[in-house]
């Protein structure tokens, strides 16, 4: 256990560190671990095959190495943590954060008339060997002393310059890298891709949740790299985090926490004008972690449940207020609480089997439960509960020799988000005559499954003293892995019935029939809505960082992905669809060839082009290695989400029913018309809805893929510098990315000539020109791109004599065709017509500043200020219906501004256990109660115009407190 004064000395480093951010250089010697490298100087005595050893203070574990020719050492895939570095017996300690290089040196001299050999350390400084890269360490202590509202450890990454942290209504957590949508993120748990290949969340489990991606109690460290990343990074085009879990130690220790807010600890929204929505938020906790044989095989275990009571408001539709409704329907109408619920469990067990080889073995289960999906004029029965499970498993084994060190991994995944109505049973739409909405109630339509499941392999290779013209560290790597991705949309699940309550007159209420009713139908001899493809991957690396010099390392990689997806290439488009599209004249002069989109199961081949160049440099300017150039350029492929490529299959298998029914006076339909009939109370069954179709031929909306689709990529470009100056280390680096190939789905119709438009016009598209027989068709188009030029600048100070403090500038110039963020491009013919615009939503100035303050009675006090400049939001601006374009426009009120504050004490205590600690913690969110708006009225004609929308709740929320306490042994 730790004695009192140990644990305050503890307790106050993290403070310190807390404050500091990355205030060494940052660095990326390894994805998950730290290189740490150094020299034996002499002028006289051998400096070649002096033993060193890299001991980890708090596991025990040893590392060993010899010195080269020069007196050179280096150890790689060091865990981060703090080491003793022992050379005959002389001992420096050295901190490692992940993704770092250490550089610690030794000099040996004679000295005396025995002319006895001693070793002394000259000095150690946190250097860079990653050339190109731009990142931001966020360390343990930060996570736990900086204020933040939900313990979700990505909330930390705009600590990083060119990253956003974009927190919704509901708590939910995205990130966004420069001018690029947030599922071009990828995050690397010990070392481990977490990509989402099916939802648009970059990391499974984030698409659409409130819940935490992983315990943050478990997290040791992690890294947020901007841009310019090393070979070794797959499948991300805009922003990489590299975490490393904790482990346990030589010593047992545990911690309990409870955090907690409600309504009665904020200020209301401008929209709460009568009266706060009741609200509350609470997470708790338990970590236990500690040796099971000491010095060899550790454990930790970490569980934390999230718990979230958010009311929504049922308020009726635009009809509500023209109707008297029975106590019955009335009775639907208030206020009703959202229940969020997660369970997050993560457990690891790492063994050091000998002095050359470690095994671990870690496990994440994730299991969420979202009742939502109602509010406005849907009632709380017409819900949906989103179930999410993200279940990940983790074995890796690593063997080290003098000369190099291999990393082989098995992993296994599977992740589930399937939204589904609370309940099975008819739903019931209730209009007035003129079709005015009232209240849904009944069942909803909701019913989606979407995830992916599967195993991989990998095998890291690291040669660390390859001597050609100075010193290599060459890595190289290959990972397979075989997944299954899968999609089932049947909406609507529940058969859908509108009422008409005013069937007896304007003045009468009741449910007497419905005029119409829609329901899911699967196509004959299909799935219905399903689509299961086996996905393979495989990736090859190889990185040389090579020591040119002591002062130039240059920094060479290069990377091959290649995957295959057989649903994709051996799809064969109906034969009636391709009849209806090779006869349709409509196309004759469309601006595209329609056997570009028709596959017989011959024509598609996968795409062998991955290949990504990385390349960088750093050089140390000047002799005391307080200043240091860096650059770099590198190309990175992401991938075509699932949820877009599957629509080629799903959207010809399930179809919505629709059926009228005659009889209501306001809603009549034709009776020559095939679906208009008349009503019998045996259609409010599954059975007489059977019988209406029994057989039916899908034949609606079709999207097609492009039988040469491509993949995204981004090009990047940096040049910068790092310096000391005192206690003040600082960067500055220009960059550039480009973006190219994104996603997007664009409108296949075309009227009789061919044309999109009417002629002189410059809007309307064609959407009653669809294919004969089918409906609308879409065709999809990798011409998405994006833009970017910054500037990134960090200021850093460590916590020093009381105060410390962080900042990380960005300016942004970014651009983008349409919207980046929306995949469907239905308005011009091509994705060039919408020209080159500021992109939506990337604020050219952001600031994010970071400090603590040592209080008396030991009292830590940290806090984080947020700003951006204004942004851009689109809208449609119309002189009439045939004369309309896309603007931007920066509302005056779309900056934003918050100040959060966090003070907390810890308090040494014999409780139960000697030497622990009792801690409590007091956040403020918001603390100045900024309204921060994100809704604006975007209508020209209005006189609000550019006007927040004072019925939305504000970006991030306004005040805010949150209590906490917890119990650390």
């Amino acid at each position: 256990m730790n004695t009192n004064s140990a644990w305050m000395k503890k307790r106050a480093l993290a403070v310190a560190v807390a404050s500091a951010g990355i205030a060494t250089f940052p660095a990326l010697a390894q994805m998950e671990g730290a290189t740490l490298r150094g020299k034996i100087q002499s002028e006289s005595a051998a400096t070649q095959g002096v033993e060193v050893l890299a001991r980890d203070t708090e596991r025990g574990y040893v590392s060993e190495t010899t010195s080269r020719k020069n007196g050179s050492f280096i150890f790689v895939g060091l865990k981060p943590g703090t080491y003793q570095v022992i050379v005959n017996g002389e001992v420096q300690e050295v901190t490692l954060r992940v993704g770092q290089s250490a550089k610690v040196n030794f000099s040996l001299d004679e000295v005396g008339a025995e002319n006895v050999e001693r070793i002394t350390v000259s000095g150690s400084r946190m250097a860079s060997f990653s050339g190109n890269e731009i990142g931001t360490n966020i360390t343990p202590e930060m996570m736990e002393r900086l204020p933040q509202n939900n313990r979700n450890f990505l909330a930390f990454a705009d600590l990083a310059p060119g990253v956003q942290v974009n927190t919704g209504e509901d708590g939910s957590v995205s990130l966004r890298g420069g001018a690029q949508h947030q599922r071009n993120v990828n995050v690397f748990l010990d070392g481990v891709s977490q990509k989402d290949y099916v939802l648009k969340g970059g990391v499974t489990g984030q698409d659409s949740s409130r819940g935490n991606p992983f315990p943050q109690s478990a997290i040791g460290e992690y890294k947020v790299i901007t841009q310019n990343y090393k070979a070794e990074y797959d499948q991300v085009g805009s922003t990489a985090i590299t975490a490393v879990t904790r482990s346990g130690t030589n010593e047992f220790e545990g911690e309990v926490f409870f955090d907690y807010t409600d309504e009665g600890l904020r200020e209301p929204e401008p929209n709460e004008s009568e009266g706060k929505v009741r609200s509350m938020i609470r997470h708790s906790g338990v970590t236990l972690s500690g040796p099971i044989l000491k010095d060899r095989l550790h454990f930790i275990a970490a569980f934390e449940r999230k718990t979230i009571n958010q009311p929504y408001d049922v308020v009726g539709g635009n009809g509500v207020d023209f109707v008297t409704l029975p106590e019955e329907y009335a009775a639907e109408i208030g206020r009703f609480t959202s229940n969020f619920e997660e369970d997050l469990f993560f457990g690891k067990v790492d063994w050091a089997i000998n002095e050359n080889q470690t095994m671990e073995f870690s496990a994440k289960i994730r299991d969420e439960s979202d009742v939502s999906g109602f509010g406005g004029a849907n009632a709380f029965s017409y819900g949906s509960n989103r179930q999410l499970q993200d279940n990940r498993y983790h074995l890796k084994h690593t063997y080290t020799a003098n000369a190099w060190q291999n990393e082989f991994r098995i992993t296994y995944e599977d992740s589930s988000w399937s939204p589904r109505a609370t309940n099975l049973e008819i739903g019931r739409k209730l209009e007035t005559a003129a079709r005015q909405e009232i209240i849904n109630i009944g069942g909803g339509g909701d019913y989606q499954e979407k995830g992916q499941k599967g195993w991989g392999v990998q095998n890291d290779f690291t040669w660390l003293d390859l001597e050609w013209h100075g010193y290599h560290v060459i890595k190289a790597g290959v990972k397979y892995k075989d997944i299954e991705l899968s999609s089932i949309q049947q909406q609507p699940y529940n058969p859908q019935y509108y009422y008409n309550v005013q069937f007896n007159g304007e003045d009468t209420f009741g449910l007497v029939q419905p005029y119409r009713v829609s329901w899911g139908v699967p196509a004959t001899d299909s799935v219905g809505g399903t689509v299961v493809a086996d996905n393979r991957q495989l990736g090859l690396y190889i990185q040389d960082d090579w020591e040119v010099t002591d002062r130039l390392t240059l920094n060479i990689g290069v990377r091959w992905d290649y995957e295959e997806t057989p649903s994709y290439k051996n799809y064969q488009t109906p034969e009636d669809l391709v009849a209806a599209l090779q006869t349709w004249p409509n196309i004759e002069n469309a601006n595209y060839d329609i056997d570009d989109y028709i596959s017989t199961g011959e024509e598609r081949d996968y795409f062998t082009g991955a290949w990504q160049p990385r390349v960088g440099f750093s050089y140390i300017v000047d002799d005391d290695e307080n200043h240091m150039v860096f650059g770099g350029y590198g190309r990175s492929y992401d991938r075509n989400q699932f949820d877009f490529v599957q629509l080629e299959q799903s959207a010809g298998s399930f179809t919505a029913a629709t059926y009228l029914f005659q009889g209501d006076p306001d809603n009549p339909c034709n009776s020559a018309d095939s679906n208009c009939i008349a009503w019998d109370p045996q259609y409010l069954t599954q059975a007489g809805l059977d019988g209406l179709v029994s057989d039916i031929e899908v034949k609606g909306e079709r999207f097609l893929l492009n039988n040469d689709l491509k993949m995204p990529y981004s090009d990047q470009f940096s040049l910068g510098i790092r310096s000391i100056w005192g206690d003040w280390n600082t960067e500055i680096s220009i960059a550039r990315i480009e973006s190219k190939n994104g996603f997007n789905w664009l409108l296949g119709n075309r009227r009789e000539d061919g044309s999109f438009f009417e002629p002189g016009t410059n809007w309307g598209p064609p959407w009653a020109s669809g294919v004969p027989g089918w409906g609308n068709l879409l065709l999809a188009s990798n011409d998405g791109e994006t833009r970017s030029n910054n500037v990134y600048f960090t200021l850093n100070r460590s916590h020093k004599e009381g105060w410390g403090m962080n900042l990380a500038y960005t300016f942004s110039d970014a651009k983008e065709y349409r919207v980046f963020s929306d995949a469907f491009a239905l308005d011009y013919e091509n994705l060039e017509d919408y020209g080159w615009k500021d992109s939506v939503g990337v604020p050219e100035h952001r600031v994010v500043v970071t400090g603590s303050y040592d209080l008396p009675w030991q009292i830590s006090l940290t806090a984080k200020y947020t700003w951006s400049s204004r942004t851009f939001y689109e809208y449609t601006n119309c002189v009439n219906s045939n004369d309309c374009t896309y603007q931007r426009v920066k509302p005056g009120e779309s900056d934003y501004q918050r100040f959060d504050l966090a003070l907390s004490k810890d308090f040494t205590t014999n409780f139960i256990t000697a030497d622990s600690a009792l801690w409590v913690r007091l956040d403020v969110q918001n603390l100045f109660n900024t309204s921060n708006y994100s809704n604006f009225y975007l209508n020209p004609e209005l006189a609000e115009h550019e006007q927040p929308n004072y019925n939305s709740a504000t970006n991030g929320g306004k005040r805010q407190l949150k209590l906490s306490v917890g119990w650390q042994f």
